[in-house]
């Protein structure tokens, strides 16, 4: 089974209460809460932090779930646009909450797409910290590489823009396929994933995770019914390749699914 990783909105109109943020975590099976930043200059302590952008906190969300989903806080360093930025939140975020694991991203002025000198800078920097830090990078062998030389456990690669629901954009593909087939860490699919077919093909090009956001506030039948589509197209790719004792991505591959 490909990992299902979700955050909780891309951007202010997206509204999520913890009511809410508990029933997508409950619909998707991910353990990983997505722990915002971008208001940490605003609050007191790491329970304060924003689980997106409406009322759902670190705390609120924590203590609705209790311990039935064994979540796993992350700090989601969300929308900086330099590596000073993103280092210094993430350091002020690891200091409040204790969590040391780190969503990392540095964006280009439209906050879409990865500034990834930025983001291999920042890097460098959280992970001589002795942080897990998790870059997001566009499609380019050079950066990938870099940040798994730094220690990065591991690389997200975007597929496409933010919010574009488009998909890996052909022109990514080759590099993409170059990039995987010898990465010595999982690599993520995050960015532009807009359909059940995007899952498909990350499996297809050897990702062991997927990341889905945006497209969850597209879909006219909301975030966690979203959410529970989601889980099962990747629950019946692992079925299937465990069935067939083969890799899923080479079961799509051969054309088997």
């Amino acid at each position: 089974m490909i990992q299902l990783f979700h955050c909780f909105g891309a951007k202010p109109a997206h509204r999520v209460d913890t009511e809410m943020a508990v029933s997508m975590l409950r619909a998707s099976g991910c353990t990983y809460l997505a722990v915002n930043t971008h208001s940490i200059d605003t609050v007191d302590n790491g329970d304060q932090l924003p689980v997106g952008y409406a009322s759902a906190t670190l705390g609120s969300v924590r203590d609705s779930a209790g311990a039935e989903l064994g979540l796993c806080p992350v700090l989601n360093i969300n929308h900086p646009t330099t590596a000073a930025e993103a280092v210094e939140r993430a350091r002020r975020a690891v200091e409040l909450t204790g969590v040391r694991i780190v969503k990392l991203e540095v964006l280009d002025s439209d906050l879409t797409v990865s500034a990834n000198h930025e983001v291999v800078a920042a890097a460098r920097e959280l992970c001589a910290d002795g942080l897990e830090v998790w870059p997001l990078i566009t499609a380019d062998q050079q950066a990938f590489d870099e940040c798994v030389a730094l220690g990065s456990t591991m690389v997200r690669v975007m597929g496409s823009p933010i919010g574009s629901l488009r998909g890996i954009e052909p022109d990514s593909l080759p590099v993409i396929e170059e990039l995987l087939a010898s990465s010595p860490v999982p690599a993520m699919l995050d960015g532009g994933i807009g359909s059940a077919a995007d899952v498909v093909l990350a499996f297809r090009l050897g990702f062991r995770s997927v990341l889905i956001n945006s497209c969850l506030f597209a879909d006219r039948a909301g975030p966690v019914e979203s959410l529970r589509a989601f889980r099962v197209v990747c629950e019946q790719v692992g079925h299937r390749a465990r069935s067939a004792q083969q890799p899923a991505h080479a079961m799509v591959r051969d054309g088997e699914w």
